[in-house]
């Protein structure tokens, strides 16, 4: 739990506001509470939370004001105890222990100050690292430069894999130094804004995401091994399962119960945020379900022949005269109209065109119903995972529709399996000649292809769980800048000269 201090502004006069304080617990907002102190707004260091020394206003009066309120916090909260010890590193982690919840949180942390002990340990030869190591510039220059040989030795320093690690490992540590900073007002704060300098590359990465031949090569990828290890056509239908499931992370995919299948919807809570979600199951991604559940798959189709469909007078009127077929009209299947669409489309000698339009109307209708009678079929399943990943007695204490934070253990055996699911797409990627697929260029993918058809900012945050839309928009920032082609090629359609 931590405490920490901002400027409100007028929403009739943004250029004076109000001194507020809040109380978070980890990412959870605890309480905001005004300190009735109106400044200019100009006069607020949002960095060190103190009003900025001036002739204008009592700026002594007013951060003597906001130091006490930091005095009464850490004597009454019995979390935010402040260390004693001289070492830095001991303090992160205790810190760590006490006040972080989510474990897999806690493991990525820990991994990176053991790194920074390692480098403490073999390269500066000392037992611990002194919070006055710290605002030593050379320090963090030194560090950097450590890690970038440690974790890519035999890379290039430009590779933008390492630049993304060494950044994230330096915002890890400059969290614990602001942590440090605020249970500690009294004392001479450490600087921390020189840390990530000279990593200039990681705004500049853009989002690995499949292109339109690309994705095609992956839907028509097949491959038939000897070894029953090559699990590259499950991971295949997984991938694709979940790009036209909204782009789901691949730990919620990991951890799909039957359960979530509801009303023609999945609807879970997302275990990075804790926020729900509800996205439709659409058939593409019951189709691609199909592949591991084909009895369930195949009794949705027939629970949805033709004959089960309200048509239209006028479809009908086409419909009937389809006279190739061996079987009646009422028994054809979405599988037998797909058939028929491509025999309207490969017919040269006539002119299908109103009957293909008809075809087409009636595909997306059985579709619909199709996904309906598969989302039925699962949610009517005994709990359990859909993916064979994860062991579920592992994971059979998760409950269905609420947040519940996973152990160590299962934190590992969630790595452990998503591990197992990129080595396959790896496989994948090398033979149909595609640079790199993950589980999360699905999820790139997807977002670039929503906006791609012009759906707004808004709509790709809601489908993709977004806890704001601050974090979709960084995805967009970094989209390549011909996702914009089309909608320039409109606009210049627009005008006639």
């Amino acid at each position: 739990m931590y405490q920490f201090f901002y400027l409100r502004k007028s929403k009739n006069n943004p250029k004076i506001g109000t001194i507020y304080k809040a109380v978070y617990d980890d990412r959870t907002p605890i309480s905001r509470d005004t300190l009735k102190i109106t400044i200019p707004s100009k006069l607020w260091d949002d960095k060190k939370q103190k009003v900025k020394p001036n002739m204008e206003i009592d700026y002594e009066k007013y951060n003597y004001i906001i130091n006490q309120h930091k005095s009464d916090f850490l004597a009454a909260n019995k979390k935010a105890v402040k260390t004693n010890r001289d070492c830095f590193i001991e303090f992160a982690l205790e810190y760590l222990e006490n006040n972080y919840t989510n474990e897999g949180t806690k493991i990525k942390y820990a991994t990176v100050l053991k790194s920074l002990e390692k480098y403490v340990n073999e390269v500066l030869k000392l037992s611990t690292l002194s919070f006055e190591e710290l605002r030593k510039i050379d320090f963090i220059k030194g560090y950097k430069k450590w890690v970038f040989k440690r974790q890519y030795p035999s890379r290039d320093e430009k590779v933008v894999k390492r630049t993304k690690t060494v950044f994230n490992y330096l915002i890890v540590i400059q969290t614990f130094v602001k942590r440090y900073n605020e249970l500690n007002p009294e004392k001479d704060e450490i600087k921390t804004i020189h840390y990530t300098v000279g990593i200039d590359d990681f705004e500049d990465v853009e989002p690995k995401m499949l292109y339109p031949a690309e994705i095609d090569r992956l839907i028509n990828y097949s491959y038939e091994s000897v070894k029953k290890s090559d699990k590259s056509m499950e991971a295949k239908h997984q991938f694709l399962f979940q790009f036209f499931a909204s782009g789901l992370r691949i730990s919620d995919i990991l951890l799909l119960n039957y359960k979530h299948f509801t009303n023609g919807r999945i609807e879970f809570v997302v275990k990075k945020s804790g926020k729900k979600i509800s996205i439709p199951f659409v058939y593409k991604a019951c189709k691609m379900l199909g592949y591991f559940y084909p009895i369930e798959y195949n009794t949705a189709i027939l629970e949805n022949q033709l004959g089960d469909i309200d048509l239209m007078d006028y479809e009908l009127d086409e419909l009937i005269k389809v006279y190739s077929l061996k079987k009646p009209l009422s028994d054809l299947t979405i599988e037998d109209l797909f058939q028929f669409k491509q025999f309207l489309i490969s017919d040269r000698n006539n002119d299908n065109s109103n009957r293909l339009r008809v075809i087409k109307e009636v595909i997306i209708r059985v579709e619909k119903q199709v996904a309906a009678s598969m989302c039925k079929i699962m949610g009517e399943k005994p709990s359990g995972l859909v993916f064979d990943y994860l062991n579920y007695e592992d994971f059979k204490d998760l409950r269905i529709m609420d947040k519940k934070e996973l152990t160590k253990n299962q934190n590992h055996e969630l790595h452990r399996a998503r591990s197992k699911y990129n080595s396959r797409l790896k496989s994948i990627a090398k033979r149909i000649e595609v640079i790199k697929i993950t589980s999360h260029v699905s999820r790139h993918s997807f977002a670039y292809y929503m906006l791609s058809t012009g759906a707004t900012v808004e709509e790709i945050s809601f489908a993709l769980g977004h806890s704001t839309i601050e974090i979709t928009q960084s995805y967009i920032k970094q989209f390549p800048s011909k996702y914009s082609d089309e909608a320039i090629g409109r606009f210049g359609a627009s005008f006639n000269i």
